[in-house]
């Protein structure tokens, strides 16, 4: 056996030839389950978050940073680490099919806080909504119509309204029955929009399509790219 210059022991060379060839390094063995981990914790984050916006709400300075965390921050961080992390990696060939999964967790991580969002404000209104008799105020015309609502008790109504906003049908000073979130954390809902009960649950089986989407695609895409191989 070949010893090292001290003749106590293999030299590094025998060492290494001395090791089982069948074992897998730890870190490949290891690796889908640490971005199994890193791609579940954004998920989570991001679904908590969102929900706890409008529902527990979150004060109303933090509702903003929190949305745009969640439908911009986390999805780019779900394809930026692995990026960042995995920059070390050799490739025989650009690994197409792991940069295409990770590039599909970016829409569908966007998408899910938006539908969980919608979720969470028809869970607030049905909570805590309150029905109301209110005046326009004031209709603003864009690319997405907003009506400022008020109170007859002379009380703005925040957010202003969107859905039921029609500037061919409302005027300032129209009155309307809306249902509006106390807090401020949920958009009003005209009379006429709400005949059919809010149903939060609804979006459960879309966004938890989403959420499915995104763990496995993140999770195949980075085990992928942490092999060093297509």
């Amino acid at each position: 056996m070949a010893t090292g210059r001290d003749g106590h022991g293999p030299t590094p060379g025998a060492a290494r030839a001395a090791r089982p060839t069948g074992t897998t390094p730890l870190r490949r063995r290891t690796g889908p389950v640490h971005w199994f981990l890193f791609t579940g914790a954004c998920v989570t984050a991001s679904v908590t978050l969102v929900w706890c916006a409008p529902v527990v709400p979150l004060p109303g300075f933090l509702r903003g940073p929190v949305f745009v965390t969640c439908a911009l921050v986390i999805p780019l961080a779900l394809v930026l680490v692995p990026g960042v992390a995995l920059r070390h990696v050799r490739h025989r060939k650009t690994p197409k099919a792991a940069i295409g999964a990770l590039v599909v967790t970016v829409p569908a991580a966007v998408v899910l806080a938006i539908v969980t969002q919608q979720a969470a404000e028809e869970r607030a209104l049905r909570d805590r909504g309150r029905w109301t008799e209110a005046v326009v105020v004031d209709v603003h015309r864009g690319k997405t119509d907003e009506c400022a609502l008020r109170t007859r008790g002379g009380r703005d109504i925040s957010p202003e309204m969107t859905d039921g906003c029609d500037p061919q049908r409302l005027d300032p000073g129209d009155a309307l029955r809306v249902l509006y979130d106390p807090e401020g954390a949920s958009a009003p809902l005209e009379d006429e929009d709400t005949a059919v009960d809010l149903d939060p649950g609804a979006y459960a089986g879309v966004a938890g399509g989403l959420a499915a989407l995104v763990l496995v695609a993140g999770t195949w895409g980075c085990g992928r790219l942490s092999r060093g191989e297509t």
